[in-house]
């Protein structure tokens, strides 16, 4: 069965923990009814749960959620992201690797998060042969990448402007300006590190006029490059358990009591929600008509599919339109 919104399901649960994009955020702003739908669970005295694989630190994350319309205490009482628990594990320096004990020097791929290693013990470096692991920052593309490829000009939206007004970073569509960093870290051995292990995100761009939400590219895909080419890759966030454990302890911590049989994870994506939510124990719960499903479905697969390719019985999940579907 498949039901119209989650509200149709809600009463079956007391604590409701939100992946972000492609569940109420579109990427241009919210999905229909889906801040109506958290209000309401709010007001009922459910908690309500932002989990989120982003690489930046939460308090980060509420502001620019304020400046769009999403309110804590209002739509949400908590916001936790994969952010937050590198963090964590960085300042009580609980980062090792199978082929480094006791790591202290990092290279980014990408951009880093100003606050990603706040208060650690950790240094960054400038290049690849200094360091003892790579980290995997926002895979944004750079001047120097543009001009190496000019054939992928299409693939490449524009993010920031510098003081100039000129494009300093772009989005990408494509992994392909990775494949020499990827490759290089690879033949020096090193490990890497991954806060997000989302492969792509709905993203707008307020540089590009008049353009829709497009699907890019991620740090996970990033790391599933240094899987296939062998790399250990260490990595915080959904589908892994320890996000979970994370977020419990904090519920816990605050006194509110755990009943995995009335905790749901609501998601777009069955490779990191529907997995992970089953990773820890909860109810999954998957938008079908929203995010990165709607994606695949609309190109061809089917739910059946998708959860087959992660070794999941669909009859494990719950499935619904979307959160303020009607």
């Amino acid at each position: 069965m498949i039901y119209n919104n989650l509200t149709a399901i809600a009463e079956k649960f007391d604590i409701f923990i939100f992946d972000a994009y492609g569940v109420f955020w579109e990427g241009n702003g919210f999905y229909a009814g889906s801040r109506e739908v958290m209000a309401d669970l709010i007001k009922q005295g459910k908690t309500v749960a932002i989990v989120s694989n982003s690489s930046a630190i939460s308090d980060d994350l509420r502001i620019s959620y304020q400046k769009r319309g999403l309110i804590y205490g209002e739509h949400y009482n908590y916001l936790i992201s994969s952010g937050d628990l590198l963090l964590h594990h960085l300042r009580i320096s609980d980062i090792r690797f199978e082929k480094c004990e006791n790591p202290l020097k990092y290279y980014v791929i990408g951009k880093p998060h100003s606050k990603a290693f706040i208060g650690t013990k950790y240094q960054q470096v400038e290049t690849l042969n200094n360091a003892d692991f790579v980290y995997i920052g926002v895979p944004y593309v750079y001047a120097d990448t543009i001009k190496k490829y000019p054939q992928s000009a299409d693939y490449f939206w524009p993010v920031r402007l510098d003081e100039n007004g000129n494009i300093c970073e772009w989005d990408t569509l494509t992994a392909e300006p990775f494949n020499d960093i990827v490759q290089q870290t690879v033949d020096l051995n090193l490990p890497v590190l991954n806060a997000n292990p989302d492969f792509t995100a709905k993203e707008g761009h307020h540089l590009v006029p008049n353009s829709n939400a497009v699907f890019v590219v991620r740090n996970g895909m990033i790391a599933q490059m240094f899987r296939n080419l062998g790399a250990e890759v260490l990595e915080y966030g959904k589908p892994h358990k320890n996000i979970y454990d994370f977020v419990f302890a904090k519920l816990l911590s605050d006194g509110i009591s755990i009943d995995k049989n009335r905790t749901c994870m609501i998601g777009d994506t069955v490779r990191t929600d529907i997995k992970g939510g089953i990773n820890a124990g909860i109810t999954p719960i998957l938008c079908i008509e929203t995010g990165v499903t709607a994606e695949d479905i609309h190109g061809g697969q089917s739910v059946e599919n998708l959860c087959a390719k992660e070794n999941i019985d669909v009859k494990q999940i719950i499935q619904i339109k979307s959160v303020g579907g009607k």
